[in-house]
């Protein structure tokens, strides 16, 4: 993209938050907007102390992302839906489930309780995928001048249907990690990894990604691989299947170059599959994982962390295209300086493959393990480098209203979609701190999932004190559990039990009152009793008295 040879002063017609920036950037259009998004990446999961306030792994390596977080703002009160497809219906809506163009609660539905288990309530019938009325965040952007594009994860939107059929997307390389082809004569399904099909050679699912799916070669290791490595030997590749991973880091890599030859902006979501379960990282880096001895004793599977930094390599890719998208060595086509990157993930980590302490728990809870991740944003010249936000709570649904604001899109108009979420453009170009407007969170699962998640609402509220609270309501038994989560990160001390003070059942009964009139506005499903066949009533006004030790 061209860039002017002056600093451009405010009068221009730049983007409301470079307008409001007190940097001045030169450049000559709106920023262009990276959205990376992990797939079960746990809140320690990444090396950076900055993500998750000191506690990141020593045994897992993400210097890449670490750089990312040297280099923008971190957030360590960001926040999720519980697992993938609500987490991803909620980014591309601007809406909690209870929104009218959501209704996504779970992955796949809300009656998934452990087998043979009876369960008092009869779940609410959700949405499977966002409703075609539903104005996508690509569909807002796109209203700004944006080029959308869509690399990885498919969910949240109907099967059968392209991303572009209704959402908005330019260009399309939305796909499941399930490759089905017939090699030799007999049908086979692969996951993460490229199949060589009969007729078709070398494939993923889609035909986007085809080009990107050949074996690794000399050149290619040579290229791509051995600039990035890290420890790790790629040449053990050399003839190798190509991972999904690297495939759609290639094609991202080949998006950006082709981009930065024009002058209008681009949006790129890029949801990756890694590190989601099954857990089959490049053969290089689990060898060199399988070599190195962990410090770490939350973190020990050579696989999940050869995983991880198989996706921190392919990030690094993606920043490096940026500075230099022709790869010729030569930086001055770069256009990372009129680019925002925001790197997160879509739920907590899957505990098995990886350990989420100090938090609670793990994916498909609503305990912090389950619904905090890592959370950076990049944005030069606007953004303070190397900084941590320690207070401002940000959700999934805040990504909307904050991208149309930065991009200068107008939002639908509420008659049309109410979006549930509030821009953070103001927090991040530093004019405060907190938005005190936004210090409440909900979460609302009218269902069953396993042993993880039951039929329960729950509230994120930050106190005046800038004090982060959250509190539970079990629909069964009408019980509470109450966490300081400044002074208790690993929700292990119910402040409801035992004896609680006056002003903790004040705070409490404050928190179930917000919760219960959010659930009253957006009439929030609860399901039925099964026995009786009525509707499983809110929690009581100004009533905490039941709680769970």
């Amino acid at each position: 993209m061209k860039k002017l040879s002056k600093i451009i002063i405010f009068g221009l017609l730049i983007s409301p938050l470079l307008a409001s920036s007190q940097t001045k950037k030169d450049v000559n259009q709106k920023p262009n907007i990276i959205f990376i998004m992990a797939d079960d990446l746990g809140w320690t999961d990444l090396s950076s102390p900055n993500t998750s306030l000191g506690h990141g792994s020593k045994y897992y390596e993400s210097p890449n992302i670490d750089r990312l977080a040297q280099q923008g703002k971190s957030f360590a009160y960001a926040y999720t839906q519980q697992n993938c497809q609500p987490t991803r219906a909620a980014l591309l809506s601007g809406q909690y489930a209870t929104g009218a163009q959501n209704g996504v609660y779970n992955v796949g539905s809300l009656k998934r309780a452990s087998k043979g288990v009876v369960t008092p309530i009869t779940p609410h019938n959700q949405n499977n995928y966002l409703q075609e009325d539903c104005v996508s965040m690509f569909e807002t952007l796109k209203t700004a001048g944006y080029h959308t594009a869509w690399f990885g994860k498919f969910h949240a939107i109907k099967l059968g249907k392209q991303a572009e059929s209704y959402m908005g997307v330019d260009y399309n390389v939305a796909l499941h990690k399930e490759t089905s082809a017939t090699v030799n004569g007999v049908k086979v399904k692969n996951e993460f990894f490229a199949q060589n099909d009969d007729a078709k050679g070398w494939m993923f699912e889609i035909e986007n990604l085809k080009p990107y799916a050949q074996p690794y070669d000399a050149a290619y290791i040579q290229k791509v691989l051995e600039p990035i490595k890290n420890g790790n030997n790629p040449w053990l590749l050399e003839g190798a299947p190509k991972h999904l991973t690297d495939a759609l880091g290639d094609a991202v890599v080949d998006y950006i170059k082709d981009r930065s030859k024009t002058d209008s902006p681009f949006f790129a979501y890029i949801p990756f599959h890694a590190v989601h379960v099954s857990i089959l990282p490049r053969l290089d880096l689990e060898a060199k994982y399988k070599a190195k001895k962990s410090l770490d004793p939350r973190h020990t599977q050579a696989d999940y962390a050869a995983f991880v930094e198989l996706l921190d390599q392919t990030v690094g890719r993606i920043l490096n295209a940026l500075e230099d998208p022709n790869g010729d060595g030569n930086k001055a086509d770069g256009i990372a300086e009129n680019t925002l990157v925001i790197f997160y993930s879509d739920n907590g980590g899957f505990m098995g493959p990886t350990d989420n302490s100090p938090l609670r728990l793990r994916k498909g809870t609503y305990y912090e393990g389950g619904v905090r991740v890592p959370l950076i944003f990049k944005y030069p010249g606007v953004i303070t480098p190397n900084s941590v936000n320690t207070t401002q709570e940000v959700h999934t649904i805040d990504f909307y209203p904050t991208l149309a604001e930065i991009a200068g899109a107008k939002l639908p108009s509420p008659k049309v979609q109410e979006l549930d979420g509030k821009s953070i453009a103001s927090v991040l170009r530093e004019e405060s701190q907190v938005r005190d407007d936004k210090n409440e969170l909900f979460w609302h699962f009218p269902g069953y999932m396993d042993v993880r998640n039951m039929p329960q609402s729950v509230i994120h509220y930050r106190h005046s004190d800038n004090q982060h609270y959250k509190l539970f309501y079990r629909y069964e038994d009408e019980s509470f559990e109450l966490y300081n989560l400044t002074k208790d990160l690993g929700e292990t001390t119910n402040l409801l039990a035992e004896n609680p003070s006056q002003q903790t059942l004040d705070l409490a009964l404050k928190m179930n009152n917000k919760l219960r009139a959010w659930l009253i506005r957006n009439n929030a499903p609860t399901g039925t009793w099964a026995k009786i066949g009525e509707k499983v009533p809110y929690p009581k006004k100004d009533d905490v008295k039941k709680h769970k030790k």
